[in-house]
């Protein structure tokens, strides 16, 4: 018990002096705030720090997410996506209309992959699977009540954990969700709908590491070595004012070393970007990511408005309400796959042996 007692006390003053150090190093760089940096500093717009503009939601605003749950037996595993989307219309800030693709409630479509695959693949296989349902009920969206804007919940590319190795059996279901994202890109220019995506736990790093390589390098304010191991969520936590976005930024420093952006075509890849606003005093910074071609920041100080909007309702959860909405449509429950695996045992028998090891003991 004696030992329980130490760990837990050194957890607290280990996440105590973080905190601490966080906050100190955000003091030490707040002269950058009102700074202008010349172009020589590399920065997408000339100042690190802008206001988010007021705007008040009008017209239609949709938002995509989706529910997932998967059970594992020995020689396969089922899997439940239910991917909804929804879009609210409003009229001066109220809501009028709710709109649901496919619908307010539906029992997703049981899905069986093959466990031949290895440990790796099988997750990446569900993951891809749901990556394109997603994808699939954005483009549904867009078609049936063309909103203005449309939230996806989670990056705007698909993450590095999804992408196989090059002798994967998946290899081909990658490229084709690349080439699906690029076809959600391409559908909602298309249809004037700006595409804004929103990370709830980003634990990127793209903003410290443009504070470090491209301003503390050339001003001596604070040593680069500062801010190693932070986060940009928790940095920006001090470093932000309520109501406040950050500079905009290239997803990534090199787009030919990044495992995914590499994949897309120029016209994408080079006109991904993101920021961060700080919608609640009570939350931590969102990181928001979206496509911009022409003026960058002009499109940014439009892409924060909108989610500063949608996402300053709650004073300790800052996220879009229309994707609150979409999660809560698309939320899966384990009871749920239960349901379908029940059915399937049903029609089988005692005689197929389906069930894993560790779920058939008999103490």
């Amino acid at each position: 018990m004696n030992n329980i007692g130490f760990v837990i006390n050194s957890a607290v003053e280990t996440i105590h002096s973080s905190e601490k150090r966080k906050q100190l190093v955000s003091q030490k760089l707040s002269p950058l705030k009102n700074k202008i940096f010349s172009p020589d500093f590399g920065l997408k717009e000339p100042k690190l720090v802008s206001p988010v503009r007021k705007w008040v939601p009008n017209g239609l605003i949709g938002g995509v997410d989706s529910g997932f749950v998967a059970k594992r037996l020995a020689s396969l595993d089922i899997v439940l996506v239910r991917a909804v989307g929804v879009c609210f219309e409003y009229d001066n800030g109220i809501v009028k209309a709710a709109h649901y693709y496919p619908g307010f409630f539906r029992f997703p479509e049981p899905r069986l992959s093959n466990s031949a695959l290895e440990e790796d693949e099988a997750e990446q296989s569900k993951s891809l699977l749901r990556l394109k349902e997603e994808v699939n009920a954005s483009k549904k969206l867009i078609l049936l009540h063309k909103p203005k804007y449309l939230f996806i919940d989670g990056s705007i590319v698909p993450q590095f954990q999804d992408k196989p190795r090059k002798e994967s059996a998946l290899t081909d279901n990658y490229i084709g969700i690349i080439k699906e994202f690029e076809s959600l890109y391409e559908l909602a220019e298309k249809n004037n709908c700006t595409l804004i995506a929103t990370v709830e736990d980003s634990r990127g790093s793209r903003f410290r590491q443009i504070v470090q390589e491209q301003i503390l390098s050339k001003d001596s304010i604070l040593e680069p070595e500062k801010l190693e191991g932070m986060f940009d969520s928790a940095f920006l936590d001090y470093f932000l004012g309520v109501n406040e976005r950050s500079c905009v930024f290239n997803y990534t420093k090199n787009i030919k070393q990044h495992p995914v952006l590499q994949d897309f075509s120029p016209e994408w890849s080079e006109n991904i970007f993101g920021l961060y606003i700080k919608p609640t005093e009570y939350d931590r910074p969102l990181r928001v990511e979206f496509i911009a071609k022409g003026n960058v920041s002009e499109k940014a100080d439009e892409i924060a408005s909108v989610a500063f909007a949608l996402s300053s309702l709650h004073r300790e959860y800052a996220y879009p309400s229309v994707l609150i909405e979409a999660d809560m449509r698309a939320k899966l429950k384990p009871d749920e796959i239960e349901i379908v695996y029940n059915k399937i045992m049903d029609k089988l028998g005692n005689s197929i042996k389906l069930k894993m090891r560790r779920d058939n003991r008999p103490f």
